[in-house]
């Protein structure tokens, strides 16, 4: 893809859009929330009135013509546009940008090498890089444990531009991509990224990924806004570094996991001087 949408990809009107039922779901809604508000009534007592407020959320739903379940399992038109061109039953993605005010060459050459980004993301314990294009990655997750995948270096669309995917036995396949863009005026580089997945389990995987994005969208969000501050200033400030004993996780699409006694080299660490 050429030009990458933002995060607006889930703004209100998309998500009105997904969520908006057919007539012949409305009717089925409506009857069927009748249906239980009635026999609820009937049968009163605890169980009775739990069918009363299922049969009003029933009624309800009906009558607005929008389904939040729907919504939630429904991919954006980016993602739906996304899984034809890479052939994939169903993808979920987070998009965010920033502006690094660097020019886009230097942006370019250090993004382009993972021994200059794992250091910046909290999240990642350490980085291997097993062949020039391929890098395997360790990720912190709850209890001690470690979730791993390893990613390869594909062709980019073009020379400004970065794209990275797991393998294809992964179980949970992702597609990384950057762009790289001259900020208006002058004002540095603008940098989109993409990360998108293949889920596991359909569109109840699909639904499973878009809460786990809750928590990625953030994690990328810091990892750009760490990029651009060690570019521009030499340093990443100390409350974006992990403190010992921080568990906090936000990728959980790893390809294997190990015990908890398995060592890593941490990362999180500052960049001493600036860009190398």
């Amino acid at each position: 893809m050429t030009d990458h949408p933002l995060i607006a990809t889930h703004s209100r009107n998309d998500s009105q859009q997904r969520g908006a039922m057919t007539g012949a779901e409305r009717a089925l809604s409506l009857t069927a929330g009748a249906a239980l508000l009635t026999h609820g009534w009937r049968k009163g007592g605890l169980a009775g009135a739990l069918e009363i407020v299922a049969g009003a959320y029933g009624v309800w739903r009906g009558v607005a013509g929008h389904c939040r379940l729907k919504q939630a399992l429904t991919p954006t038109p980016f993602e739906q546009q996304f899984s034809r061109e890479r052939h994939w039953p169903i993808s979920e993605a987070v998009t965010r940008s920033v502006t690094i005010m660097r020019p886009l060459d230097e942006v370019w050459d250090f993004i382009a090498r993972v021994d200059n980004i794992g250091p910046l993301l909290r999240w990642v314990d350490s980085v291997e890089q097993l062949t020039p294009d391929t890098t395997r990655w360790t990720v912190r997750a709850p209890a001690g444990r470690r979730l791993h995948w390893t990613l390869v270096r594909q062709p980019a669309e073009n020379e400004n531009s970065l794209h990275w995917q797991t393998s294809a036995e992964s179980r949970w396949q992702h597609d990384i991509s950057v762009s790289l863009t001259p900020a208006p005026a002058g004002r540095g580089t603008e940098v989109k990224a993409v990360i998108a997945c293949k889920p596991a389990m359909g569109k109840l995987g699909y639904g499973l990924a878009r809460a786990i994005s809750l928590f990625s969208d953030k994690a990328l969000l810091n990892g750009l806004q760490a990029i651009k501050q060690q570019m521009e200033t030499g340093e990443v400030s100390n409350n974006r570094l992990r403190p010992e004993g921080d568990d906090d996780f936000f990728y959980v699409h790893g390809e294997s996991t190990d015990t908890a006694g398995q060592q890593s080299v941490k990362t999180g660490v500052v960049i001493e001087g600036g860009i190398h």
